[in-house]
């Protein structure tokens, strides 16, 4: 594995997933976002990796920490979250057969959240032009460093890039929180092998 800087993965508001096992099937799952919405992809555009994160999660006065194991690939999008003594948090994957699934623990009882997370994290790392053909509604704005989704004069996402310490930094205004992400390690895999754990 090779540490390099990544575009740090958004991902996971873990203190939002859900209890027991959920799936919700078909091939299109559309997230509100403003007056409009974001559809969910099913595949990481690009070439297949795996990354290793450290999460830190901030609402109000409640801070989380855990670390996050993602695989992106051609065929399916997991991500595993684990708490700082490695049990598994939760676990969440997108496939096109199977649509969006999600396994957590007791804790983790808002599956409405989930989707939030999900639209977050490949609205911080798709490239962009991917990502305003899949939003309806608005389109994000873009900087060297940064991506923001404005609506009627109000900045209600944005998604800060810092190559100097590998963070990430998405603040989502219209949902309360805001999140780091430190990329610990980045590989690229030669196959898009659907069977990782």
């Amino acid at each position: 594995m090779q540490l390099v800087s990544f575009k740090g993965v958004f991902l996971l508001l873990v203190m939002t997933l859900v209890a027991g096992c959920q799936s919700l099937g078909g091939h299109s799952v559309q997230v509100p976002v403003a007056d409009g919405s974001y559809q969910l992809q099913h595949n990481w555009p690009e070439k297949p990796v795996q990354l290793w994160q450290k999460v830190e999660w901030q609402k109000g006065q409640q801070q989380r920490t855990f670390m996050v194991s993602a695989v992106f690939g051609n065929e399916r999008l997991l991500l595993v979250a684990l708490s700082p003594l490695g049990h598994e948090l939760f676990r969440s994957e997108i496939t096109q057969a199977n649509g969006l699934s999600f396994k957590g623990s007791e804790a983790f009882d808002d599956a409405r959240l989930a989707l939030q997370v999900w639209a977050d994290l490949q609205m911080a790392l798709w490239p962009l032009d991917f990502v305003n053909s899949n939003l309806d509604g608005m389109s994000l704005q873009t900087t060297q460093t940064k991506r923001e989704l404005w609506h009627n004069g109000q900045l209600l996402w944005s998604a800060a890039n810092d190559d100097a310490s590998l963070q990430r930094v998405i603040q989502n205004k219209s949902m309360g929180y805001q999140l780091v992400i430190t990329t610990l390690e980045y590989e690229l895999l030669e196959t898009d092998d659907s069977n990782t754990e």
